[in-house]
């Protein structure tokens, strides 16, 4: 599959409820939508790990007591997806953490999501405005290369 198939940006806008569930449903409708715009595989497969760390984090994290919305939407261009993800949650800004992976023998389980996430996505993005968080990034062309080498 090329690269260039695609010549026109094309955007997918959706939302579900902050559950396990209704997360589960959109990374489906994420990755069909992906698939028919006939997206390259490794885009696909990178997008559906950063999502899934970062949705059911807010799913689990951001709406602890309740059940809040949660707000997706991705710009397909032709060398890059762009992503933003609206909640009204708790405030969780993923710069204050870390940027180191997690040392192994710390974890019991987990631990790794924000790390996987920072290595996939580019220019994550973070802020709180008028009682939402906004968390934006990037997946270019090539991600898998670049964490191979970082791996090697």
């Amino acid at each position: 599959m090329t690269h260039n198939k695609l010549t026109h940006d094309k955007v997918l806008s959706t939302s579900c409820h902050s559950t396990l569930e209704d997360v589960r449903a959109v990374l489906v409708r994420v990755d069909a939508y992906l698939r028919a715009a006939d997206t390259p595989t490794d885009w696909i497969e990178d997008v559906n790990i950063i999502l899934a760390e970062v949705l059911s984090n807010i799913a689990r994290h951001g709406y602890p007591d309740s059940t809040g919305r949660i707000d997706l939407e991705i710009l397909h261009k032709r060398d890059e997806l762009r992503c933003c993800i609206i909640d009204t949650g708790h405030p969780f800004d993923p710069r204050l953490l870390r940027q180191a992976p997690p040392e192994p023998s710390f974890l019991q389980e987990g631990g790794y999501g924000l790390f996987l996430i920072r290595t996939l996505a580019r220019a994550l993005t973070y802020r709180r405005i008028m009682g939402c968080n906004r968390l934006t990034f990037w997946v270019p062309v090539g991600t898998r290369q670049v964490v191979a080498e970082m791996a090697g």
